[in-house]
C-alpha cells in the first residue's frame, strides 16, 4: 500500500514529539532529583507524569510511527494485547495525575491539614494514580478480542460491543478525574476570592506568590492536557462514528502533550527553568 505524502508529514511530527518528550521529560526528572530547591512534595507529580509520558513516546507512539510506515504490518498477538492495554492505561495515567495534582493543590490552598498534606497522603495518591487505570482496564482487555484498528492504526477493542466494559473505565480514568479536576480548581478560585488571606491572592509573602505561580502553572498543564488529549478520548469512545483522518490528528495531539508539559514548567517554574540550564550546561561542560 502506498503511504501518502502528509503521513509522512505527521510521521516527521511525530518524531520531534518523541525526541522533545524525552529530552524535556529527563530533564525534568533530574532537575527535580539533583536540584535541593526543587525536591519539595508539590514536584513528585511531575516525575511521576513524566515517567508515564517518556513510557508512552518509546513505546506507544514509536509503534504508531512503525504503522503509518507499514500499512501492512499487524503486530503479533502478545504484542498487539500489550499495545492496547499498555496505550490505553497510559491514557488513563495522564488523566488520573491531572486529578491528582489538582487534589494535592487543593489541600495545601484550602487546607490546614497536615495529614493531607503529608508524603503519606501524596504517595497514596500517586499509588491510587497509577493502579487504577492499570486494574480497571484489565478486565475488558482480558475478556475481549484485541486487534488492530484501521481507523486508530494501533491495536485496540474499538470494534468492541460491551459497553459496560467500556464505561466503568471510562468513568474511573477519564469523566471522574476530569471532574474531580474541574471541581478541585473551582474549589481553589472560591476559596482564593473568599479570603484575601489565601495562599494564591492578596498577599505580598514571597512564600505566597510562589505557591500562586505553581497553582497556575498546575492550571495550565490541565488546560493544555484538556485540549491535547480530550479529542482523542471522545473520539475513541464514538470511533464508529469518527473518520481516521480526525484519530491521525487526535494521536499527534495526544504525543504532543507529553512534549508541551515540560516546556510548560520551564515557561512558568523559574527554579525548573534553572534546573533545566544547570544540567544542560553540565552536560555540554562533560562534553567538552
Amino acid at each position: 500500500m502506498e503511504i501518502s505524502g502528509w503521513m509522512y508529514v505527521v510521521v516527521v511530527i511525530l518524531g520531534i514529539i518523541i525526541a522533545v518528550t524525552l529530552i524535556g521529560c529527563l530533564l525534568t526528572i533530574l532537575a527535580i532529583w539533583t536540584r535541593p530547591v526543587l525536591r519539595k512534595l508539590v514536584n513528585v507529580p511531575l516525575v511521576s507524569l513524566s515517567c508515564a509520558d517518556i513510557i508512552s513516546s518509546i513505546f506507544s507512539v514509536s509503534l504508531l510511527i512503525h504503522t503509518y510506515l507499514h500499512p501492512q504490518w499487524e503486530p503479533l498477538g502478545a504484542l498487539c494485547w500489550l499495545q492496547a492495554y499498555i496505550t490505553i492505561v497510559l491514557w488513563g495515567v495522564s488523566s488520573c495525575h491531572m486529578a491528582c495534582i489538582a487534589l494535592q493543590r487543593y489541600f495545601i490552598v484550602c487546607t490546614n491539614s497536615t495529614l493531607l498534606k503529608s508524603t503519606r497522603a501524596l504517595a497514596i495518591m500517586l499509588l491510587i494514580t497509577w493502579l487504577i487505570p492499570f486494574v480497571s482496564f484489565l478486565p475488558i482487555h482480558i475478556v475481549e478480542e484485541v486487534k488492530l484498528d484501521p481507523k486508530l492504526k494501533r491495536c485496540g477493542m474499538g470494534a468492541s460491543t460491551n459497553l459496560w466494559g467500556k464505561m466503568v473505565p471510562a468513568i474511573l480514568n477519564f469523566f471522574g478525574p476530569f471532574i474531580a479536576t474541574l471541581i478541585s480548581y473551582a474549589l481553589i478560585r472560591y476559596n482564593v476570592k473568599k479570603s484575601n488571606n489565601r495562599v494564591v491572592q492578596g498577599s505580598s509573602s514571597p512564600n505566597n506568590a510562589a505557591e500562586r505561580q505553581i497553582t497556575r502553572m498546575m492550571m495550565t498543564l490541565f488546560v493544555v492536557y484538556t485540549v491535547c488529549c480530550v479529542p482523542l478520548i471522545m473520539m475513541a469512545i464514538f470511533s464508529s462514528r469518527v473518520p481516521s483522518e480526525a484519530f491521525t490528528v487526535g494521536q499527534v495531539l495526544m504525543a504532543l502533550n507529553g512534549a508541551l508539559n515540560p516546556i510548560i514548567y520551564g515557561l512558568m517554574n523559574r527554579n525548573i527553568r534553572q534546573g533545566y540550564k544547570h544540567i544542560w550546561d553540565s552536560l555540554l561542560n562533560s562534553i567538552n
